[in-house]
């Protein structure tokens, strides 16, 4: 009796994490993002990169990719420590088959380098 209820609780949760995904991914369609090809990935986040490690406050990166028409910015704002992480405050624009999408995200970079979204986990 307890292999069937956890049985069927493993299976709740599959269904559940199915139909939250398939729900939570479809504002992806209008995003510029979805409609980014693997060299846009690669400029957009060689930017990223490069802005929040190199750039100063204010001051924009930007990439354009002529074979696609995709572009976009990326402008650290501000920057802290948080938990002894190093945020930064910062503005993404990114532009791709007509869209474009616009937002502020603190990011953190983590002990091994890479820069997260949301700041430390605690």
């Amino acid at each position: 009796m307890k292999k069937l209820i956890a049985l069927f609780c493993l299976a709740a949760t599959v269904l559940l994490s199915a139909s939250a995904y398939a729900f939570n991914t479809t504002f992806l369609r209008d995003a510029p993002l979805a409609y980014f090809t693997d060299r846009d990935w690669s400029m957009f986040k060689d930017t990223l990169n490069r802005a929040l490690n190199q750039n100063t406050d204010g001051a924009a990166a930007q990439w354009n990719n002529a074979s696609s028409g995709s572009s976009g910015e990326v402008t650290p704002l501000s920057t802290r420590e948080v938990n002894g992480m190093t945020c930064r405050e910062t503005r993404i624009v990114n532009r791709a088959q007509g869209l474009v999408a616009q937002g502020d995200y603190l990011l953190c970079k983590a002990a091994d380098g890479e820069w997260t979204i949301g700041g430390p986990q605690n």
